[in-house]
């Protein structure tokens, strides 16, 4: 509204300075077009701001929804598309588009309602040849929507297909394999090329037909002054800033033709985001019982992973006592990990339902279970981040303590990446400063496989260390960690389900 209301004010102030050539006036006409530039700076910072939140909300939220089991399941090649491409796509809309649209909303209307304060006459003209650019993106808009569509269904599929090309090259190489997959790829990646470049074709189509349309409707409005003019129907004043607020008026329609494909793209992008994204919920769960340290139960739970036929856990009972101890037990495949990942919430079981203090896991609040419970994987990872930040898992905490811990489980802190070892020492690092913050339940995955002996009775004594008034669930085979349990459960050895 500010920048309309300064266009005007300075189309009145080129105009008296041409018709009265008052000097007086040069300083307020540069004043104003210095105010407008400033706004114009405002603005653009203002929408590029938007548009690195809502990125970055996205990018959130499609994170999120990768560990939520109501998501669909994403490959990583539609999840490198998701991240990069499809939410790039939708900062042009925010950056390119918004504004046209509100431009068109808010200027538009003001350049209107002011010209038909100077002319009636020009305003209605202004007004018949408005509503013909937003037809024409219709019908443009239905051709470029499909053929955006099959330009995006490409690009999927190029980049799943060169995803699998990098985890495959061992397997093509061992069997000569090479050549039919590249062959494979080029052929998609012409493919995808010439969508794009149909999509982009029809695009320069619009933003031509647009800029066509407008210039004949400011010509239009121009010869009407002029020969009304010559008629003496308007005085030279009112046609000349008529004349001046012509071009802004149709301004926005052709930055809309121009930003009419980024509409598109970022209208399918998000449509095919929304697929993908799960809406956060209002925490309304339990938070974890205040009986420390818990208990955990397990009744009659089943857990199938996607895609498969035969469920990995079935039926499975057990109790874990609070407090101690407890040694997973089991040959590869048992599903000892399996079911650490369903103790620590980031599987849902797909029957049966898990109870920590006689509390449904699945009634709790995610923030709740997160502090909690301190699960550390087989391979944990390594973020390209600095020491710290990987240490504390991208969570504020004191310097001091990232420092004691890393001591006792004898990392150096260096920002670099990390050999097996000290990725599992990692592991425990991360689990120690969660224990710190409260976390009353510990879930280690084998976390002395593939280590030396010292480096395995140093976190072994660490493990004891720490297990006072907490409970440790532990999947592991080697004999040191099977010393220390106060109880040990083999998978093997339990009784086979009941048959309903």
């Amino acid at each position: 509204m500010a920048r309309g209301l300064f266009i005007v004010l300075a189309a009145l102030l080129l105009t008296d300075l041409l018709v009265t050539f008052d000097r007086s006036i040069i300083i307020f006409l540069f004043s104003t077009l210095t105010i407008k530039i400033f706004i114009d700076n405002r603005r653009g910072k203002v929408f590029n701001g938007l548009a690195a939140t809502v990125q970055r909300d996205l990018r959130r939220r499609l994170h999120s929804s990768i560990f939520d089991q109501r998501a669909q399941p994403i490959d990583n090649g539609t999840l490198l598309t998701l991240t990069f491409d499809l939410i790039a796509s939708l900062e042009q809309f925010i950056t390119r588009v918004l504004p046209t649209i509100t431009s068109l909303m808010i200027l538009t209307p003001l350049i209107l309602i002011v010209a038909a304060a100077f002319d009636p006459m020009s305003a209605l003209i202004f007004l018949i040849t408005l509503p013909i650019a937003p037809f024409l993106l219709y019908l443009i808009g239905r051709a470029v929507g499909a053929r955006n569509d099959r330009a995006q269904s490409l690009l999927l599929k190029l980049n799943a297909d060169f995803d699998e090309l990098l985890r495959a090259i061992p397997t093509l190489k061992m069997f000569r394999q090479t050549e039919p997959a590249i062959d494979r790829l080029q052929s998609i990646s012409k493919r995808s090329t010439a969508a794009i470049l149909d999509v982009l074709k029809l695009a320069f189509v619009s933003a031509f037909a647009l800029e066509l349309i407008t210039t004949l409707a400011i010509a239009l409005v121009a010869v009407t002054c002029g020969l009304r003019l010559t008629a003496g129907d308007i005085d030279f004043r009112a046609a000349f800033f008529i004349l001046l607020l012509a071009p802004e008026f149709f301004a926005p329609i052709r930055q809309l033709g121009a930003a009419f494909h980024s509409f598109i793209d970022a209208k399918q992008s998000f449509e095919r985001l929304q697929k993908f994204l799960v809406d956060e919920p209002i925490p309304r769960g339990a938070t974890v019982p205040t009986r420390m340290p818990p208990s955990i139960t397990l009744d009659k739970i089943s857990f199938t992973y996607p895609n498969k036929l035969t469920p990995t856990l079935d039926g499975l009972s057990l109790s874990i006592d609070p407090g101690l101890i407890t040694v997973l037990k089991g040959e590869s495949g048992a599903g000892k990990s399996t079911l650490l990942k369903l103790i620590a919430g980031l599987n849902r079981p797909t029957v049966g339902e898990i109870f920590i203090n006689d509390l449904p896991l699945s009634k709790m609040e995610r923030r709740s279970i997160v502090e909690k419970i301190a699960y550390v994987p087989q391979q944990p990872h390594w973020f390209n981040a600095p020491f710290d930040v990987n240490a504390a898992v991208f969570n504020p905490i004191n310097p001091s303590t990232i420092k004691k811990f890393a001591d006792e489980v004898s990392l150096d802190g260096a920002d670099h990446l990390l050999s097996r070892g000290q990725l599992q020492r990692l592991g425990l690092l991360r689990a120690l400063i969660k224990i710190s913050k409260g976390a009353s339940i510990v879930i280690l995955d084998e976390p002395t496989a593939g280590l030396d002996l010292d480096t395995e009775r140093s976190i072994v004594a660490l493990i004891k260390k720490y297990s006072r008034r907490r409970t440790i669930i532990i999947a592991a085979h080697r004999p040191a960690i099977i010393d220390i349990a106060d109880r040990i459960i083999d998978l093997d050895a339990l009784p086979p389900p009941v048959p309903h």
